[in-house]
């Protein structure tokens, strides 16, 4: 019985993931109608097409020989990380002109160059390892640990400098979403240290900590989105109002 219960609990596992991750890219273009400025519909637009590559990146890729239908099938997985660092880096400078101090917020401008070159030489590797059907989750778990550590500092730092209430929150969550995916090298330590073998299948009880630390991560996500809804006239017509300063700093 044991046997036949895995696999059911495995998947509502990878559905509930996809399911946050779905409904946060539903509320990401519906809130994008009611915004105003530039910026902001920038930015929600931004966390849809985020959402919806991370909806990807969870839902189990066929086993197959093919290497092309291989790497399209795993191409959310490859990019995930170069994906979520270009919200990052569009979001960063958003926050500094936020800032009425117009800070710098960790050398962003000199830090970016070495974190895309990086990011990108981790994604080829992991895309190397799907070619040549080699276990590419170290390759994908270093580059969001990568992510995290290079990206969730600015955003956090620019949440607490932010005058923009709904800018703050999204900052302040997404920041919080990048750290939650620190428990994915934690579960990969654990799991090697209990003895679980590296070449796991999909449906296994290997996979649902994963898919936790996928659903606290779509929360997170889902959060940074509603952030940014208008809940009046005067907040939906604050993105105009930073982007008018925008055009008077640049």
């Amino acid at each position: 019985m044991s046997d036949s219960l895995e696999p059911a609990l495995v998947i509502v596992s990878y559905a509930a993931a996809a399911a946050i991750f779905a409904y946060a890219a539903y509320w990401a273009f519906d809130i994008r109608r009611a915004l105003v400025g530039r910026i902001y519909r920038s930015q929600v637009l931004w966390l849809g097409v985020v959402s919806i590559v991370l909806f990807a990146a969870v839902v189990p890729t066929p086993t197959t020989n093919s290497v092309t239908i291989i790497i399209l099938s795993n191409l959310p997985v490859i990019a995930l990380a170069l994906v979520l660092f270009a919200f990052v880096d569009s979001t960063v400078p958003v926050a500094r002109r936020s800032d009425p101090l117009l800070r710098n917020i960790l050398h962003w401008g000199r830090v970016r160059f070495a974190a895309w070159t990086a990011l990108v030489l981790v994604e080829i590797f992991g895309a190397y390892g799907e070619i040549t059907s080699s276990n590419t989750g170290s390759s994908v778990v270093l580059g969001l640990l990568l992510l995290t550590v290079i990206g969730a500092p600015p955003m956090l730092i620019g949440a607490r400098r932010s005058t923009s209430p709904n800018l703050r929150g999204t900052l302040k969550w997404f920041g919080l979403g990048l750290l939650a995916t620190l428990g994915l090298p934690l579960v990969t330590i654990a799991e090697v240290l209990v003895g679980v073998p590296s070449t796991v299948g999909p449906l296994t009880y290997a996979q649902i900590p994963y898919n936790a630390v996928a659903m606290l991560f779509g929360y997170a996500i889902y959060r940074s989105v509603r952030s940014l809804a208008p809940i009046n006239r005067l907040q939906a017509n604050e993105s105009a109002t930073i982007s008018a300063a925008d055009v008077r700093t640049s």
